[in-house]
């Protein structure tokens, strides 16, 4: 006796596969549920550098032996523009060092300030021999250079940024301020 065809054996087929409008919206809903959570733990686990007040790195720098200015008004008369970001400036100019923090009352005009001492440094000592990071967290990012015998800082941490150089020799006094107001490290 020889058996029937197969898929007559298999009963009749369906064209129907059996999927619903529902079963989609609920993977749907729960692939979205998955990617909130993972967000929210994204969020959470990185945590966001607090910025340091002006008079924070004036005492820090007081106590290292240096004598910070305020030279705020040089930049509201350079540009009067700064007047509406720019809340403080405080600068030290010591031999060849040269540190300037600035307070701004938003995030966009630290990022300007790094954007520009960035390009600064860049265009005056990028070098084939030099040794450069660039490193950046949620709201920190740090930018360090050392070439052509100098070395220069350009940092922001929220609303606040570092413009920094000095001979290459004298890094580590620059890096012992940054270090101090935990802005070495994202």
């Amino acid at each position: 006796m020889v058996a029937p065809p197969r898929y007559n054996r298999m009963g009749p087929r369906s064209t129907n596969v059996g999927y619903s409008v529902k079963g989609f919206v609920k993977l749907g809903l729960v692939i979205l549920l998955f990617v909130f959570l993972g967000l929210i733990v994204y969020e959470t686990a990185v945590v966001q550098k607090k910025p340091v007040t002006n008079e924070q790195v004036c005492n820090i720098m007081i106590g290292y032996g240096y004598e910070p200015q305020d030279i705020t008004n040089k930049y509201y008369q350079r540009d009067p523009d700064f007047k509406e970001t720019l809340i403080k400036c405080i600068a030290v100019e010591k031999n060849d060092i040269r540190f300037d923090f600035f307070e701004f009352n938003n995030q966009n005009s630290a990022e300007s300030v790094f954007s520009q001492a960035y390009n600064d440094f860049i265009t005056q000592y990028d070098d084939i021999k030099k040794i450069e990071s660039d490193n950046q967290s949620k709201n920190v990012r740090i930018y360090t250079l050392d070439s052509s015998g100098k070395y220069c800082v350009a940092i922001y941490v929220s609303n606040t940024a570092v413009y920094a150089y000095c001979n290459s020799e004298n890094k580590n006094e620059i890096n012992i301020i940054l270090d101090a107001i935990d802005y070495l490290e994202p």
